[in-house]
């Protein structure tokens, strides 16, 4: 990993057996997308008082004003092309220097994939880019390619063509654009309408849902891995989720992490049949519902902030435990937009 200038200094004063840090400047993290994550963007605000520093918060969105981080008062909000544009990646090494950033967290899959074409060089300037390698990006972010992965490392993904069916978008989010397709009738009249080679075909497996939210550090360590059930889901965000041990899963996401180099947060769906364990995909980012396993010990804020200065991480990986649930309510922001 890059070395990075550090923010921190260490005081050992004569006759002092301790070691006194303090805080250089303010923490500046700039995220890429991050736009409704009211809740992860508090536990950073917490996490930064843990390591007592001054942290400000930007985030690269669209030219809406109705953003409800920036509404929530907890970042300032940033104009700026589409991740996926040609344009991003020297707008984006512009706008760092132009902000004094010290951190880049990608929220969204081609979010990751742009930071990560980029990230060596971010880190020559002295910036922390909180993302896997490209490949994984990459591959992660495209549902055909991610498919590929978990096949060649043996990890159980659903397979054939028994019906019902899902057409996937091969890089959508959030459960939009899928259609669930009952016959061979419905698949050819879906066909005329849409193209194939834009969609992942996997067949429907019934069961438990579960998100694991885990963190790898700049070593190449798993901090730790949190399993937690998806109960009531809304447009693909989880509205209540309970932690659980899904030992299984938890060994599919351990031999994941094996393959290529990963950093920072990431999230892995997966179903529970009642039998067994199917792997249906990974985000090398936050996921949505990751504030619940934040809660339950999985205080990568709290890692990412340590990574760019220069703290210890735990030396073990977390221990957590099951049944705490996260449950999700509307919360409204006013702001005059005239």
């Amino acid at each position: 990993m890059t070395t990075l200038r550090p923010l921190y200094a260490k005081c050992e004063s004569a006759g002092d057996v301790s070691n006194v840090w303090f805080a250089m400047s303010n923490v500046r993290v700039l995220f890429l997308g991050a736009s409704r994550l009211v809740g992860l963007l508090r536990r950073f605000v917490g996490a930064a008082s843990e390591v007592a520093v001054n942290l400000e918060m930007f985030s690269i969105e669209n030219d809406a004003r109705w953003h409800a981080i920036a509404a929530a008062g907890l970042a300032i909000t940033v104009p700026g092309p589409a991740f996926s544009h040609s344009e991003f990646q020297p707008w984006l090494l512009e706008k760092v220097r132009e902000y004094e950033i010290d951190i880049v967290i990608p929220n969204i899959d081609s979010a990751t994939v742009a930071l990560s074409r980029v990230a060596e060089k971010l880190g020559e300037i002295g910036i922390l880019a909180m993302v896997s390698d490209h490949e994984v990006c990459e591959s992660m972010a495209d549902k055909a390619k991610s498919d590929g992965v978990f096949r060649a490392l043996g990890l159980r993904v659903p397979d054939g063509e028994s019906y019902p069916l899902l057409a996937k978008p091969r890089f959508g989010a959030s459960s939009r654009g899928i259609a669930t397709l009952n016959d061979a009738t419905e698949l050819a009249f879906w066909r005329r309408r849409n193209r194939s080679e834009e969609f992942f075909f996997q067949p429907f497996v019934e069961g438990r849902e579960f998100s694991l939210d885990a963190y790898v550090d700049g070593t190449g360590r798993t901090l730790g891995i949190v399993s937690r059930e998806r109960i009531v889901v809304s447009g693909g965000e989880a509205m209540v989720t309970r932690t659980e041990h899904q030992h299984e899963a938890i060994a599919m996401v351990e031999r994941l992490l094996r393959w290529k180099r990963w950093f920072g947060p990431l999230t892995v769906q997966v179903i529970d049949d009642g039998q067994q364990v199917w792997l249906l995909e990974c985000n090398p980012r936050f996921g949505s519902g990751v504030t619940c396993s934040i809660e339950a010990g999985l205080r990568a804020p709290e890692w990412i902030l340590s990574e760019r200065l220069g703290l210890p991480l735990p030396k073990e990986p977390i221990t957590w435990h099951d049944g705490l649930c996260l449950t999700r309510s509307r919360e409204d922001h006013f702001l005059w937009l005239s």
